[in-house]
């Protein structure tokens, strides 16, 4: 029975780590380590600034698939799903909108 019990609680975190959105906090670092610095930090001609305020979350939304696409192409060892967690958490009609650096 106590196996049963083992093998049922392991099979349930496993599954729910493979479901599990990405990590802000892993997104942070990684937004500002590797896409911030490459293309987002207005140094670049026709490319604003951009920060998690910039937009609201409807609107990180709406960019999800731009974002991937930037990490694929510039993040050396970026996630996607991390810095998407970041951008939109902290966006500027979230509850804890990031206010400075």
């Amino acid at each position: 029975m106590k196996k049963l019990v083992a093998v049922a609680l392991i099979a349930a975190f496993a599954v729910s780590a493979a479901f599990a959105a990405g990590d802000a906090r892993k997104g942070k670092r990684e937004w500002k380590g590797e896409c911030r610095t490459v293309c987002h930090d207005g140094s670049k001609a026709g490319v604003p600034a951009l920060s998690p305020t910039s937009k609201t979350q409807k609107q990180w939304d709406a960019l999800k698939g731009k974002i991937e696409a930037c990490v694929k192409k510039h993040g050396k060892k970026a996630n996607a799903e991390n810095v998407f967690e970041y951008l939109r958490g902290h966006a500027l009609d979230s509850d804890q909108p990031e206010t400075c650096g």
